[in-house]
């Protein structure tokens, strides 16, 4: 196209930009040890917790069906009715609810939802374990009591539970197993407090635990964020750079760097593909005499309005326009043959004589003109691209030691055949029309 693009466009919108500022004044204040961040930065650390932590939530929910499913062995050595009970309470309750669970963690628009849904699998389980309890046909009652603990541990290190999950979790299931102890079973008191003792001190431990790994990966959510946020600017100064290099600046064309790389490129190309590739060279008539008469200031001005009139007729991907140096431009055109060239040349020339900017010290006009030179190869391997462009360089001579305001056609073969013979170049145009065809 006309204008220089760059590949990759990064685009960062103003909550990503609040989002990365929290970011960094979080961990500027040590806020990463707090169990909440401010918003937006909250939502976005629940996607990437549960993006993280989902194998590992599943291979957990796996294990625990596998020795729920596995404890009912324990279960053959109670008395059948009881046994019925704990059955009922295992395989009909409870590893359904595991199951469905897993499932859950498989539909990706629920995935929001999945730390209060694993939350919810792990109060069925451990209310299923506290049924049990109750039923439990032992004096003591203590039959199942050890599942409560190796519940409560999983819960808060092996299953991934946020912090506040696990812990409105075990504080649910501890009252609700204080609740059957008491009012249910009326436990011995001495077998209560050393109960409570310990589901208090397992759940003390297995907070600690908790919070240190929801720290870690708080701490990594930050750092990673920051992480990328650098990555992307390093990667849009990288462009901006690379832009700016083959960027001609008082035009916004490419500049001859730009040309040099899209001629190779699409020179290889048309190799490949034996299509034709046409240039086009562009020279304003007597630019000099208009600089010294109006300025350089006016110069400058009107260089980019006929660069961008110029640019304009880059139309196609693969198309490229560029300022060649000074007063001179480029249309490289792929897949182009020398009439389709020679239209797009005069129709850039008439177009920039329909711009009428005054030149009173022109020779050919009163207004500001171009002269172009044409040149068509179809690229093998016993040309160059330098051919081209000289081709294309001699024809543009031609027109200007013609007379100037008008389009040359050079080779549409290779460059001994660019130009006419001298006798053919000192005979004046045998037409008034400014666009002439030499024969290639």
């Amino acid at each position: 196209m006309h204008k220089v693009y760059m590949d990759a466009q990064m685009e960062v919108n103003d909550s990503e930009m609040e989002m990365i500022a929290k970011a960094k004044e979080t961990l500027q204040q040590g806020g990463h040890r707090a169990l909440r961040f401010p918003e937006p930065l909250e939502s976005s650390f629940n996607e990437y917790y549960c993006t993280n932590t989902l194998k590992h939530v599943r291979v957990a929910l796996f294990t625990g069906l596998f020795l729920y499913v596995v404890f009912g062995i324990v279960d053959l050595m109670l008395l059948p009715a009881d046994r019925m009970h704990m059955w009922f309470i295992r395989y009909a309750v409870v590893c359904p609810t595991v199951v469905a669970g897993i499932a859950f963690t498989y539909v990706s628009r629920f995935r929001r939802f999945l730390q209060p849904a694993v939350s919810l699998v792990m109060l069925v389980a451990s209310l299923g374990i506290v049924a049990m309890v109750y039923f439990d046909p032992t004096p003591t009652k203590n039959y199942y009591y050890s599942g409560i603990l190796l519940l409560i541990m999983g819960a808060f290190t092996f299953v991934s539970l946020r912090f506040l999950y696990a812990i409105s979790w075990a504080i649910a299931t501890t009252l609700a197993y204080e609740a059957v102890a008491i009012f249910a079973n009326h436990t011995d008191l001495d077998i209560l407090i050393q109960n409570t003792f310990s589901i208090i001190a397992t759940i003390i431990i297995g907070a600690f635990s908790n919070y240190l790994m929801e720290n870690y990966l708080r701490r990594d959510f930050l750092n990673s964020l920051l992480l990328e946020s650098e990555n992307r600017q390093l990667q849009e100064i990288s462009d901006e750079l690379r832009r700016l290099s083959i960027l001609d600046a008082l035009t916004g064309l490419g500049n001859r760097r730009h040309f040099e790389y899209m001629l190779e490129r699409e020179w290889l190309r048309a190799m490949r593909s034996a299509t034709p590739l046409s240039l086009i060279l562009f020279d304003i008539d007597f630019f000099k005499r208009y600089n010294d008469n109006y300025g350089h200031q006016a110069g400058d001005d009107c260089i980019r309005v006929v660069a961008e009139k110029m640019g304009g007729f880059a139309r196609r991907p693969g198309d490229t326009s560029a300022r060649y140096g000074g007063e001179e431009f480029v249309l490289l055109l792929p897949g182009t043959d020398m009439a389709q060239a020679a239209a797009i040349a005069e129709a850039c020339r008439v177009c920039v004589e329909s711009l009428e900017i005054p030149h009173s010290r022109s020779k050919v006009s009163d207004v500001v003109t171009i002269s172009a030179g044409v040149a068509t190869m179809v690229p093998d391997h016993d040309t160059g691209r330098r051919e081209l462009v000289e081709a294309a360089d001699k024809a543009l001579y031609q027109a200007k030691s013609e007379g100037r305001n008008r389009v040359v056609l050079g080779s549409s073969a290779g460059l001994d055949n660019a130009l006419d013979s001298p006798t053919e170049k000192s005979e004046p145009p045998v037409s008034s029309s400014p666009f002439r065809s030499f024969p290639g």
